[in-house]
């Protein structure tokens, strides 16, 4: 006998229209009636060929009607359960659903309503058929697109409808709906595998996606995954019938701990693992997968390679005022003059205040570095570096942000950044100091021997006296004077070797006034007076109006 339809119902209209309908339109349905007193035993049993019971619940007393659905939900879970009853309240037909019953029919029932009833038990027992077929032809049970349908609606509350849900579960065969969501991260999953193609990673993830899957259905018989992110996926399945939340807790931090070992001697990949409370309530799973991904964030300061449980981590707090403004203002400053030694000491400050707020939710950090790292780039191009660098930096930069999953990491990421800004910075500085020097210089050659100030030349090279005074030493070695002191004496080297120049001629040419102090200067920087220089040139040479100048 197959296809067995139970009604429990002294109703006889209920049950001569079922038979008519049912021979009428030929559903194939067996109908066999029971007295409703046998649903209230304790040893129940129910034939494994039945398809759907219905219930008259008129015939049972309101106390025992819990325990009868709940009774029939035990031995078998995938069981339509279809309830008659002359009237409902709102209340009773909202938890009748939300405990698995199939549909609530209210008496009398209408020809149409039966039709319609039957027609769905047909639809379910041929999809029960096409889901064995496609166990035999898919034995590592890999998830189709319909059981990412399933477990999509779930984990994100697109189906409200306990019927519908009810129906889905059953379509990808399962016998229980899921009441409880965990979220696994492949630890480290990016940089282990930075070398490898997007379809390579993916292949990766998905590897790991069925290995967790075919662990956890030895475990719990059925299961649901799915990917979720390059490195993250989510698992919904039904925990058995415990008698606390604790217990519930227990179970699935234990359950969770063993997947996670299991993971790791298959894979070499260590996960963190986020875990969501129960759910009494179908409809609220995506409730369970919420807290299951927050509390998976606590990763970024508790570590990886852990199992974390939602009532075991604290909530965050996301206050804006985390953000201090003096702080960034003054690193950026820092920045754009490139004064290294200062940017490292703000940098230090900038990171106690950042990374040591530990409560603070990882995505509002990351947005909260991101708003810094901005107006750090801007500071570094006021600072003069190249704006394609800097933009180019910044973009590789928050790329690798968004990955990033713990606090070390990310102070790590930030600091190289900085230094990265700052490279570019003095960079820029060093080759407009050069230019600048080199401009210095040209025009220094052309008018050393007017007398020319440190304040003309910055001023034709548009710096601060101060600023190009520094500037000028660092880059060439010497100061202002020395420097024009330097290339009067050079000039006066090369006159030396024209016997057509006296040294009276020779230093009023390269600017002195005083051919006695010319001679000082010439001997303090060469060694020798300009006769002796000249004598040991050329040799010795009488030159008598030249005498007294030695």
């Amino acid at each position: 006998m197959g296809n067995l339809l139970l009604l429990a119902t002294h109703d006889l209209d209920i049950i001569n229209q079922v038979h008519q309908i049912n021979n009428d339109f030929k559903f194939g349905f067996t109908i066999e009636v029971r007295d409703s007193k046998t649903f209230m035993k304790e040893d129940l049993a129910l034939e494994a060929d039945i398809e759907a019971v219905f219930l008259d619940f008129d015939e049972i007393p309101g106390e025992m009607q819990d325990f009868v659905y709940h009774q029939i939900k035990k031995i078998n879970p995938a069981l339509p359960l279809v309830t008659l009853k002359s009237s409902y309240d709102h209340y009773e037909v909202r938890s009748l659903f939300k405990n698995g019953v199939f549909d609530c029919l209210s008496k009398p029932l209408e020809k149409e309503i039966i039709y319609q009833l039957l027609q769905e038990l047909k639809k379910t027992v041929q999809q029960s058929i096409q889901i064995l077929q496609q166990k035999k032809d898919d034995p590592l049970q890999i998830m189709s697109s319909l059981r990412l349908s399933v477990i999509y609606n779930l984990l994100y509350g697109n189906i409200q409808n306990p019927k519908d849900i009810w129906d889905q579960c059953r379509l990808v065969g399962l016998s229980a709906v899921p009441n409880i969501a965990v979220t696994v991260q492949i630890d480290e999953f990016f940089s282990l595998n930075k070398d490898k193609s997007k379809q390579k990673q993916d292949t990766i993830r998905n590897e790991i996606i069925t290995i967790t899957r075919l662990f956890l259905k030895n475990e719990l018989d059925e299961v649901l995954a799915m990917g979720t992110g390059a490195d993250k996926f989510a698992v919904i399945f039904s925990l058995p019938l415990l008698n606390s939340n604790a217990e519930y807790k227990r179970y699935a931090i234990k359950l969770s701990e063993k997947t996670k070992e299991y993971i790791k001697e298959k894979t070499n990949y260590s996960v963190t693992i986020g875990i969501g409370n129960l759910c009494e309530d179908v409809r609220s799973l995506y409730v369970s997968y919420q807290e299951a991904i927050y509390a998976q964030k606590h990763k970024f300061f508790g570590g990886k390679d852990t199992v974390i449980h939602i009532d075991d981590v604290e909530p965050f707090t996301n206050e804006v005022h985390l953000l201090q403004n003096q702080d960034i203002a003054t690193l950026a400053s820092k920045l754009t003059v490139a004064d290294i030694p200062a940017v490292k000491e703000n940098m230090k400050n900038l990171f106690k205040e950042l990374f040591s707020k530990q409560k603070v939710d990882p995505e509002v950090l990351k947005l909260q570095i991101s708003e810094i790292s901005t107006v750090l780039a801007r500071a570094a191009i006021n600072g003069g570096a190249d704006i394609k660098e800097i933009h180019s930096i910044l973009l590789d930069y928050t790329k690798e942000l968004n990955i990033i999953e713990n606090l070390t990491e990310m102070e790590q990421w930030f600091e190289n950044m900085i230094y990265r800004f700052t490279d570019l910075v003095f960079k820029n500085k060093n080759e407009y100091s050069l230019k600048s020097v080199q401009k210095a210089m040209d025009y220094i050659e052309k008018n050393y021997l007017n007398s020319i100030t440190l304040e003309d030349v910055a001023t034709f090279v548009h710096l601060s006296p101060t600023y190009f005074s520094r500037l000028f030493k660092g880059t060439t070695g010497k100061n202002f004077i020395e420097y024009i002191t330097y290339l009067r004496i050079e000039k006066a080297k090369a006159m030396l070797m024209d016997l057509n120049y006296t040294v009276y001629q020779i230093a009023s040419e390269v600017g002195y006034s005083n051919s006695h102090y010319f001679s000082r200067v010439f001997k303090s920087l060469v060694g020798k007076t300009p006769s002796d220089y000249r004598n040991s040139i050329l040799g010795p040479i009488e030159v008598p109006n030249e005498k007294g100048l030695n």
